[in-house]
């Protein structure tokens, strides 16, 4: 009876953390989710550039590299590779096309950024924050800041290196043209 009371305490004491974070996990998802809306954060694009080449190279130099092998031997494993390469690049292109995998392995991760940055309570406060019309005036002026700040920018570094490098290309080119005219005087 000690045995079955003792269990039954420790699978109590053991489960009750886990059911409790439960409610709280999906009431701070809920927080999140209201946040990177009202910031526009809900249209987050994740994009990888993955190439498989580097398996095709590899592939091709264990090849192309092996001194035992015969120029003919090689040829005929080209056609190895080629195919080898076809199938790995296929496992790769198919995991890629699966976007509900990538969605989901997206918003697991998106979701655990913010859960290790913000505690519900912040999660409460920035949402009550962006809910106010400085707030909406925030969420909509943040995403078009690095555009402005480029165009900005531009607009004042360029004519300032162009005032330096006018001179400079002026006088390289005129040195250029007179080393052309010597050269063509020679023949």
């Amino acid at each position: 009876m000690r045995v079955v009371l003792f269990a039954a305490i420790s699978f109590i004491s053991l489960a009750a953390p886990a059911f409790a974070q439960q409610p709280d996990s999906a009431r701070k998802q809920s927080l999140v989710m209201e946040f990177r809306r009202l910031t526009g954060a809900d249209r987050v694009d994740i994009g990888i550039n993955l190439s498989t080449d580097d398996v095709k190279n590899s592939m091709t130099e264990l090849v192309e590299k092996d001194p035992d092998l015969t120029g003919t031997q090689k040829q005929a494993l080209r056609k190895d590779v080629a195919e080898g390469y076809s199938r790995v690049d296929k496992v790769a292109k198919d995991f890629f096309a699966n976007k509900d995998q990538l969605n989901k392995i997206s918003e697991e991760l998106i979701f655990k950024l913010y859960d290790n940055t913000y505690s519900e309570a912040e999660l409460a406060e920035a949402i009550a924050f962006y809910k106010t019309s400085t707030g909406r005036k925030t969420a909509a002026f943040l995403p078009t800041l690095s555009a402005a700040a480029q165009k900005e920018f531009v607009s004042i570094v360029v004519p300032q290196l162009q005032a330096l490098v006018q001179p400079v290309n002026e006088l390289e080119t005129a040195k250029l043209k007179k080393k052309i005219a010597e050269i063509k005087s020679k023949k």
